[in-house]
This record gives C-alpha cells, sequence and structure tokens, in this order.
C-alpha cells in the first residue's frame, strides 16, 4: 500500500466542510474563525483527480465543498517596481499574473493563484482596484489588462 492508493488514506466522515463564494470556511454548519485552523485547511487543501477539493493533513482526509473557488483575492498592493500584489482570504499574498486573469461568463473576474494550482474569485473591492489597469483597444474592440507597459487579452470563461 502507497499513498497514491485511495484506500490508503483514512476518510473523515465526521467533519462536513465547505467554504462560501466569499471564502469564509464552515465545518458542520458552523464558521471557522480561529486563524490557525483556517491557515492550516488552506494549507492542506488539494483538487482532487476527479476536480473536487479535499484536505489532506497526515494520514487523514476530508472531503471540501467549495461553493465557488476556494480562493478569494481581497486585496491589491502597488509595488515601487510596478508588480501588482495579491491578497488572499487565508492572509497569504502573491504576485498578479496577468495571463492568468479572466472573467466568467457571469462577469465575476478570476485569476490563477498559488502558483496556477487554484482559481481565485475577485472580491469586489480586489476587482475595482485591478480594474485600473483595464483598457479598452478601439482597434480590436476588446479589453486588456496593460501594467508595466505590457499588455494581456482578458479571456472570458469561454475562451478557457
Amino acid at each position: 500500500m502507497n499513498e497514491t492508493d485511495p484506500t490508503y488514506f483514512d476518510v473523515t466522515p465526521y467533519l462536513d466542510l465547505f467554504i462560501d463564494n466569499e471564502g469564509k470556511w464552515y465545518q458542520n454548519g458552523l464558521e471557522i474563525i480561529h486563524p490557525g485552523v483556517k491557515k492550516q485547511f488552506s494549507d492542506a487543501l488539494e483538487k482532487t483527480p476527479r476536480g473536487g477539493y479535499r484536505i489532506r493533513i497526515g494520514r487523514e482526509i476530508c472531503d471540501v465543498l467549495v461553493e465557488d473557488t476556494p480562493f478569494v483575492i481581497i486585496g491589491i498592493s502597488e509595488g515601487g517596481d510596478g508588480e501588482v500584489g495579491l491578497r488572499l482570504n487565508d492572509g497569504s499574498d502573491e504576485m498578479f499574473q496577468p495571463a492568468t486573469f479572466w472573467i466568467s461568463d457571469s462577469n465575476i473576474p478570476y485569476s490563477m493563484v498559488k502558483n496556477g494550482r487554484f482559481p481565485a474569485r475577485f472580491s469586489r473591492p480586489a476587482y475595482y482596484e485591478i480594474a485600473k489597469l483595464i483598457v479598452f483597444d478601439e482597434n480590436t474592440q476588446s479589453f486588456s489588462i496593460v501594467l508595466n507597459g505590457k499588455s494581456w487579452p482578458i479571456r472570458t470563461q469561454s475562451d478557457k
């Protein structure tokens, strides 16, 4: 038996974990408010082979139901070098990768985070900040993100 065998891990049936569309974690219907627990769960989050999510801590695994995305971009910061930083709902910061930005069919903005492993939805305040980088090109009749003199076309969900 090894880690690639799905029966190797003990499935935790008594935990009902859920992440809402604002990035809040819930256990058995109650919001998890302890910062250490939220951080541990966020750090242990992984995608399943079937496209869902789970956490794995030690030999235990637990499925996580995710309403939209497991991570939400809650803030934007501009660095002195012209780079843009993203603040995520788990308290982590990372650099914005404009090539991974897209708009869903429901007009919700997203970007990939955590080294491209997870999608993250922009909160309204974060989107209003990143929207300052969006320009409309009259020639192509399309929108792009312009950062440091470079332009990235904004993809839609159907372009992905």
